[in-house]
């Protein structure tokens, strides 16, 4: 190693670290630009392996090699950044420790449950699943500023419509598919073949492909809230939207003509979420942003307490459903 054997092994270290990060943001993110970021973080790092393997570069005093060596140095160094990126979004995917008030095989079951509690939020869990199922008095659907827990009204807040890009600022542009709240309908960025729910007069619906353009265009005419995003069950019947990622999972379906949420209890394929889904009945179900950041959640428990569900809060997700009072 000419010499370089305690900076070869320091190449060594912080590239097989890259690895873990290129491993862990894979599966649980996918092929988004965080990917990218520690892929080319590793390959920069294994060519400060090789440098430092084959030549001795205490030697070599070329202004070049000296630039190299420190951009060589800077990227090392920032593996750790990456780390603690990829952490985050490991960390992002298991669930706070809750506390389910009832375990439930069936719809009849929640039902049951529900007309009988007087929480306002009734916490259920299956062998597979959690349902936070709410006795909202409305739902109302937020953009740009965060609902805040403050607001005694406020029962329970998810990430609701996929956003287009890592924004700080916010923009209808960056929201995905039409929208509309407090009576304004937006475009959002075009995305085919989504479906939809609706709010309008006190009735949750969720709409198919074919539907969802114009129902979120008449929840806006009629002052109801709406969002599109991919269909998971429509009328029992899978969707079209697939997924090969091992990660938690979340839907809002309806459930005894209200709307609720549901997830995964843990990481899981997205085919056995599906199946979760129809063993315990659930007919109509729409996709809720659950990606790393985006899938900052909470509810208000029986003490009137917020209880934060999973995530942190991130400053670049700008909407959000809100079951309210």
């Amino acid at each position: 190693m000419n010499g370089n054997k305690p900076k070869a092994v320091w190449y060594l270290f912080t590239t097989m670290l890259s690895i873990f990060s290129i491993c862990t943001i894979l599966i649980f993110d996918g092929y988004n630009w965080p990917f990218y970021a520690v892929t080319a973080n590793a390959i920069i790092s294994l060519l400060g392996l090789v440098v430092h393997v084959h030549f001795d570069v205490r030697h070599h005093k070329h202004p070049a090699m000296l630039v190299a060596r420190i951009l060589l140095l800077l990227n090392s160094i920032s593996v750790f950044i990456m780390i603690a990126f990829s952490l985050f979004i490991l960390l992002s995917q298991y669930h706070n420790l809750l506390s389910p008030d009832a375990k439930v095989s069936s719809l009849s079951e929640i039902e049951q449950l529900s007309s009988a509690s007087e929480k306002d939020v009734l916490l259920l869990e299956t062998d597979d699943l959690y349902i936070y199922y709410a006795d909202y008095g409305s739902l109302s659907y937020a953009t740009d500023k965060r609902p805040s827990k403050d607001d005694p009204d406020n029962l329970m807040c998810v990430a609701a419509a996929f956003q287009g890009t890592y924004q700080l600022d916010f923009n209808h542009d960056n929201i995905v598919g039409w929208h509309t709240s407090g009576g304004k309908l937006e475009r959002g960025k075009p995305q085919e073949k989504l479906g939809a729910i609706t709010y309008v007069d006190g009735t949750a619906r969720i709409w198919n492909i074919e539907e969802a353009e114009e129902a979120v265009k008449y929840a806006s005419e009629h002052g109801g809230i709406g969002f599109q995003q991919f269909i998971v069950l429509d009328d029992g019947q899978r969707g079209g939207h697939k997924s090969n990622e091992f990660r938690c999972y979340r839907v809002l379906a309806v459930i005894n003509g209200k709307a609720c949420i549901i997830d995964s209890r843990t990481q899981m394929h997205y085919d056995d979420f599906i199946k979760a889904l129809s063993d315990l009945g659930v007919q109509d179900a729409l996709y809720c942003d659950m990606g790393s950041g985006w899938n900052y959640s909470w509810y208000r428990g029986a003490d009137g307490k917020p209880v934060d569900i999973i995530g942190i809060p991130w400053p670049f997700s700008h909407n959000w459903l809100v079951f309210r009072r």
